[in-house]
């Protein structure tokens, strides 16, 4: 399925909870996009384990209670506390071993365009469930870390330039208009530091720069992006091409990363980009928005 937002409709939401400390800062943050985005429906949702409560607790509930009972009451508690939206919302309780098989059919039966959860949600022995996720679900996955802030004034969007990346700016600029955010475009390039003894460090940055600004160029005119978008290049140096991203986005103020689930090497759904791959599992101080 190819997911759009367009700017001139409306958003269906899907927000994870856990029950844990999380949820506070989550529900927060829903509430503000709900008020500076278009949403046309949220939808609250949380996955009860079972093989982590149903054996342990069940023969120690009372018969008139249950344990979704229990988890309903919590949930609707921390609603009722930390939502401030207007937009109306529906909670849905499962009962799963499996949270991201669950998300993925909820996120198909609902039709949701973006599902939002914590940055730092994992599953048990298999690495983070966001990794999961985003090779499995249709609709556009929103990690919300501890330290972020309730505005959306600045998108930063990473580029290698492939048609990926293309459709990223495509659905930056449909957010940014709703909220009359400023886009930001950033390509991260490396020139080995073993080739520096035999060349000149200065005209071979040069070089680089202006191969990559008729590269903009090029990009620009072929997938119709404006003038006003501006690009910025840098060098990676010793860092990762993760760091040096994280970094542009702390240095420039950035309110949230926009990437794409793949980059040029668009083989398969089933494969992550690498460098989108490794944003999933490092925490930010700001979200991260991976496109589909």
């Amino acid at each position: 399925m190819k997911k759009k937002i367009d700017p001139n409709g409306e958003l269906t939401l899907m927000l994870a909870l856990d029950l844990t400390k999380m949820d506070e800062i989550l529900l927060n943050y829903v509430s503000f996009l709900c008020k500076v985005w278009k949403v046309k429906h949220l939808y609250i949702t949380h996955n009860i384990k079972q093989y982590k409560i149903y054996d342990l607790y069940d023969d120690f509930l009372r018969e008139d209670i249950t344990v979704e009972d229990i988890v309903d009451k919590a949930l609707q508690r921390n609603i009722e506390k930390y939502y401030t939206g207007s937009v109306d919302h529906t909670l849905i309780i499962t009962a799963d071993d499996y949270t991201e098989s669950i998300l993925t059919h909820l996120t198909r039966e609902y039709q949701i365009d973006l599902l939002i959860t914590g940055n730092k949600d994992e599953l048990q022995g298999t690495g983070a469930l966001s990794q999961k996720l985003v090779r499995m679900i249709d609709a556009h996955l929103l990690l919300v870390p501890e330290t972020t802030k309730h505005q959306i004034k600045k998108i930063l969007v990473p580029t290698d330039f492939s048609s990926g990346s293309a459709k990223s700016f495509k659905i930056a600029k449909s957010l940014a208009e709703q909220t009359q955010a400023e886009i930001g475009a950033l390509h991260v390039y490396n020139i080995p530091s073993y080739f520096f003894p035999y060349i000149n460090s200065e005209k071979a940055v040069d070089k680089t720069e202006r191969h990559l600004q008729t590269k903009v160029k090029q990009f620009r005119k072929k997938y119709e992006l404006g003038q006003d978008l501006k690009f910025r290049y840098t060098d990676r140096e010793e860092l990762s091409v993760v760091e040096a991203i994280e970094n542009h986005a702390l240095k420039g103020n950035f309110d949230i990363i926009l990437v794409s689930v793949r980059g040029g090497n668009n083989i398969t759904s089933l494969f992550v980009g690498s460098v989108t791959n490794a944003l999933l599992i490092r925490h930010r101080e700001m979200p991260l928005l991976v496109v589909k």
